[in-house]
């Protein structure tokens, strides 16, 4: 135990401590302060995740003069909010580099992850690649401007996750040069299984054969869903696939979601022009920064 989880949290404490169930009103208003960039965190309080580090790791608040100004997730995926202080950011940081978590990526609002590193040190583990200036984007009710449609794209069979995987993987190491899932590739599938049972992952493509379009929610909360995973092959790219499919997921969360976003790279020129033409709009800057494992 940290000297950090020693300190008890509560609605008037300051400093930082685990959040407890009886704190979930409180973390929910203050994340709604910036939905689009708390999807991730407030989807993971929609599954349980406080009071429960099995469900994304040891979720911890930060109070300042008794109020709370900044939450953060420590799992394999370390994600905190926006807003958060810089007195958050900088105890966030020491807890993570004195806890030493096991973490894949880190991600968050960009000057805010940019200070987080800073205080956490570059050189604390092997970084593989920092990618700043990510672009959100938000789509709202009413707000889709293209009247695109696809009827191939429908959601992911259980039986399809190889195929999701092989598509995951190829995707990110496009992106990022490198395959941070390949040293534990059964977490990795885990993960796929749950995103596929809970409806959470749509495909275009024939049964069995290699996915010709893939699209994730990584966050699905009531307040919003966070897609990502958007990927073509690069056979069936230039086909008009992509806009078509998105557009139709895009009609079929705002049913029932008030806000879909999602992430881009600022230099991804066809990809952003795909989604401005959707009538999804910018919201901010994200950071990331993928660790050596």
């Amino acid at each position: 135990m940290t000297s950090y989880e020693r300190r008890a949290p509560g609605l008037r404490a300051d400093g930082i401590g685990r959040l407890e169930p009886r704190h979930r009103f409180a973390a929910v208003r203050f994340l709604s302060q910036e939905v689009a960039h708390n999807a991730y965190l407030l989807a993971q309080i929609d599954r349980g995740a406080i009071g429960r580090d099995d469900v994304a790791g040891p979720m911890l608040g930060h109070w300042t003069a008794g109020e709370l100004d900044g939450i953060c997730v420590f799992g394999s995926n370390l994600v905190f909010s926006r807003p958060a202080s810089d007195a958050a950011i900088v105890a966030f940081a020491d807890y993570a580099a004195q806890a030493r978590f096991r973490v894949w990526v880190i991600v968050g609002e960009d000057r805010g992850v940019d200070r987080f590193m800073d205080r956490y040190g570059r050189g604390q583990r092997g970084i593989r690649v920092e990618r700043p200036d990510q672009r959100l984007y938000c789509l709202r009710p009413g707000e889709l401007t293209s009247d695109a449609r696809s009827s191939e794209v429908r959601q992911a069979d259980i039986t399809e996750v190889e195929l999701l995987m092989e598509a995951d993987r190829a995707m990110v190491e496009e992106e990022l040069g490198f395959d941070p899932f390949a040293s534990d590739l059964n977490s990795f599938r885990e993960g796929w299984r749950r995103r596929v049972r809970e409806g959470r992952s749509w495909v275009v493509g024939e049964p069995g054969e290699p996915l010709r379009f893939k699209a994730d929610q990584s966050a699905a909360a009531s307040q919003v869903v966070q897609l990502a995973g958007i990927f073509t092959h690069p056979r069936w790219r230039r086909r008009g696939i992509a806009r078509g499919a998105v557009a139709e997921v895009c009609r079929a969360l705002l049913r029932t979601t008030p806000l879909v976003t999602l992430y881009v790279h600022a230099d991804n020129e066809p990809a952003i022009r795909l989604y401005e033409g959707l009538g999804f709009r910018e919201a901010g800057r994200v950071r990331s920064v993928w660790f050596d494992l």
